[in-house]
This record gives C-alpha cells, sequence and structure tokens, in this order.
C-alpha cells in the first residue's frame, strides 16, 4: 500500500467530489431574471461554486458582504438553491470509482465542508455516493470553519 499509515480520507465537497455548479449557478440566475437581468452563462459561475453564496452573488450581481442588502440577497439565494439543489448537481468523473477504491481498501473517509448544513445534509442523502461516508461535517457544525483544523473529526 502506497500511505500504510493512513486511517481515514477525507475530502471537500463542491468542486472536489461534486459538481454543484449548475444548480449554485441557477439559484443565482433565477434571481438575475427576476430582476428582469439576462441570464448569465455557467461558465461564469463555474469558478465561484466553492465560495457558495458570496461568489454567486459577487458573479451574477458583483456585490460583495458589505454591500447594503446583500444579507437579504444571500436569503433569497438560499431559498432558490434549496429548491433547486439536487437537480443538476453530480459527481465529478472518476469520484465513484475513487471512492470504491478507498472502501475496497477498507479505508474509511468523509467530507469536511463550509456549507452549511441546512444544504449539505438533504443533498448528501440524496446522492447515493454518500452512503459510505463515515462522517459529513458542514460548516456550521464545528466552532470554527475550514481550513481551521476544528473540523476534523
Amino acid at each position: 500500500m502506497l500511505f500504510p499509515d493512513i486511517a481515514a480520507v477525507l475530502f471537500d465537497l463542491d468542486g472536489t467530489l461534486i459538481d454543484s455548479a449548475p444548480d449554485l449557478g441557477a439559484a443565482a440566475d433565477q434571481m438575475r431574471l427576476a430582476r428582469g437581468l439576462p441570464s448569465l452563462p455557467l461558465d461564469l459561475y463555474r469558478p465561484m461554486a466553492g465560495a457558495g453564496a458570496r461568489g454567486m452573488l459577487g458573479i451574477a450581481f458583483g456585490i460583495g458582504v458589505d454591500d447594503p442588502g446583500y444579507d437579504a440577497m444571500r436569503e433569497e439565494f438560499f431559498t432558490n438553491y434549496a429548491a433547486c439543489m439536487t437537480q443538476n448537481t453530480v459527481a465529478f468523473d472518476g469520484v465513484q470509482e475513487l471512492i470504491a477504491q478507498i472502501e475496497q481498501r477498507q479505508l474509511r473517509w468523509g467530507v469536511v465542508t463550509n456549507k452549511s448544513s441546512r444544504f449539505t445534509d438533504p443533498l448528501t442523502r440524496a446522492m447515493p455516493l454518500f452512503a459510505g461516508a463515515g462522517a459529513i461535517v458542514s460548516g456550521d457544525t464545528t466552532p470554527h470553519a475550514k481550513p481551521h483544523p476544528a473540523p476534523l473529526p
């Protein structure tokens, strides 16, 4: 075995195991359309998928967390995302095989993400890929978000 001392493997979620950019982008784009603005292509949203609402709203509206009204827009984004988060999110090519290899070697594995549990839990329950995960740690389930080491189980 290449790394004989490894007891477990922990992964990030968005942009690592799953391609959630289509649903994240759709949630932000829905907000644009509701305001009479044209749709933006997924290619603009994709690079910011790992930044969640902050990234999506930055692309869609050019705003940041310090902008007035950001909190209300973030909540609207969250509502939209909750409604569509399992429609087009898929595991990246090769991830199923990677997880199968990890499990075949009887290694434990899990996820540590900054995504809120209100999204992580239903999303991972909806995807059979995560049935064998030994731990799924969300950004709001520990006192510190990544990259702080506290979220590590």
